[in-house]
């Protein structure tokens, strides 16, 4: 049975849950209070991180299979962040499309939920049960627009990919537990140290569980679900779904890297994983460069990004983890900003997202434009914006360790992937408006949402040592 401790370890999540089912309940029987369903979830949400910034961290919680320390605290707070930028925006998005649920909001935070478990979990089997409450309500959501076809393909789409994810994660489990006889990833490394490497089992295992991991991440070669669920997405999915799972994800593979210390049992994990962040951050630049849907090109622009970040689990260590927590923060309010945007200068979301459409925009919608503007500079790495310190600190950090290649590739793909991005810009304030102006929405929620995260972006990006601070402290838990 759990004890006091270790409920109150997880009270953000159980806050986060009891509004979900709140909010259900509030739909089937009072559905006059369903207007009230987004800022009902921006309460829960701020609950929910009172309790977290508030409440000690009792480190190993529910027999151990839990770890509620910093970096699930950093985690935690990064996710919820992104959850109340994406229920801020959904709000008015959801009424202009006639689509306002309250189970739109409870998905996404059971979804946010699953999110949580999965970054703090030290057992495969919480891991496992995290990834699924994750991933369930998102199949959902990508759907949520039952009437618009694009939306029920990114739908069933994510499902296949997800249930295939979910059976490569169920295997490896199996196979390391066959392996190792235990689920725990720091008993685990300690029966791989006692046996002086790694087994071919333990190999196949350990290979399916971060191929699962992979699929979240949308990591080459796992990639290809990315752009096709990008684009058929409610706009606010997209964008929450674009940070989320792949910022749990992430923390995973870094208590993997760390707890089963994989760099100094097997060199081959470094250049097995090496290949696949440089293979992603390539193929992500290149194949964005001739996409001419603003959601497709931004699909494929965090495949390339999550091969930046996968450089710092490759490095692991204080650096590596640190820069990889920073690059989820960043890579948050760079990214929601940019779906905000995307959100508000869309004729619909049964309509292409074409980015020629944002011709003279600059002009037209000034603020929008100036936001996706800092959020376009930023994901490409221009200084002084958040996105060059997060990479900054990610190719120093395979420099120190001596993965000098590793920082290279990555450098010449920010090089690549500047053209894209900055290709965005100049159809925003060098071409002219169309003859037939698209009928954009205004709404000042969602134009909030956008200069929040384009602010956020500019103020960490000049001061960011409060931020690298915060990702070193916690990344020192993970350290061995």
């Amino acid at each position: 049975m759990p004890t006091h401790s270790d409920l109150l370890a997880l009270l953000p999540e159980l806050v986060l849950t009891l509004s979900a089912a709140l909010l259900l309940l509030f739909e089937a029987f009072l559905p006059s209070l369903k207007r009230y369903a987004s800022e009902l979830s921006l309460l829960a949400i701020v609950g929910a991180a009172w309790a977290r910034l508030t409440l000690p961290l009792p480190g190993a919680s529910w027999n151990g299979m839990l770890q509620i320390d910093a970096v699930a605290s950093f985690v935690d707070l990064y996710i919820l962040a992104a959850m109340f930028l994406t229920i801020w925006m959904a709000g008015p998005f959801l009424r202009r499309n006639h689509a306002e649920h309250s189970e739109f909001y409870a998905l996404l935070m059971l979804a946010a939920v699953g999110a949580m478990i999965m970054a703090c979990s030290t057992d495969l089997l919480p891991l496992f049960l995290g990834l699924e409450l994750l991933s369930i309500p998102l199949y959902v959501l990508n759907a949520f627009f039952r009437r618009v076809p694009v939306s029920l393909e990114a739908g069933l789409k994510y499902f296949i990919v997800g249930a295939f994810a979910a059976a490569f994660m169920a295997y490896g489990i199996a196979l390391l537990y066959g392996a190792t006889g235990t689920t725990d990833l720091v008993n685990m490394g300690r029966v791989l140290s006692a046996a002086g490497g790694i087994s071919p089992w333990v190999a196949v295992g350990l290979s399916m569980v971060i191929g699962a991991l992979a699929f979240k991440l949308a990591i080459f070669p796992f990639h290809g679900w990315a752009p096709d669920v990008y684009q058929g997405g409610p706009t606010p999915v997209t964008a929450f779904l674009s940070v989320v799972p792949k910022g749990a994800a992430l923390v995973v593979l870094l208590r993997l890297a760390q707890g089963l210390d994989l760099l100094r049992l097997d060199s081959h994990w470094v250049w097995a994983a090496g290949i696949m962040a440089v293979a992603s951050q390539t193929l992500g630049n290149i194949v964005a460069i001739v996409q001419r849907d603003i959601k497709r090109m931004l699909a494929y622009s965090g495949i390339a990004h999550m091969g930046y970040a996968l450089v710092g689990v490759i490095v692991a260590g204080t650096d590596g983890s640190s820069a990889v927590l920073f690059y989820l923060a960043a890579y948050t309010f760079m990214n929601i900003g940019a779906f905000a945007v995307v959100a508000l200068l869309s004729e619909g979301e049964s309509e292409a997202h074409v980015i020629s459409d944002l011709a003279g925009q600059g002009w037209k919608r000034p603020v929008l434009s100036l936001a996706l503007t800092v959020c376009m500079f930023s994901l490409a790495g221009v200084p002084p914006f958040v996105g060059f310190a997060a990479k900054f600190l990610v190719f120093r950090a395979a420099v120190n360790q001596g993965l000098i290649w590793l920082a290279i590739f990555g450098v010449l793909n920010s090089l690549i992937s500047a053209f894209y991005y900055l290709r965005v810009v100049y159809v925003l304030y060098m071409r002219p408006l169309p003859k037939r102006e698209p009928a954009y929405p205004r709404s000042r929620t969602i134009t909030a949402v956008a200069a929040v995260a384009a602010l956020a972006v500019v103020v960490v990006g000049i001061l960011p040592t409060p931020l690298l601070a915060a990702a070193r402290s916690a990344a020192g838990m993970l350290v061995r």
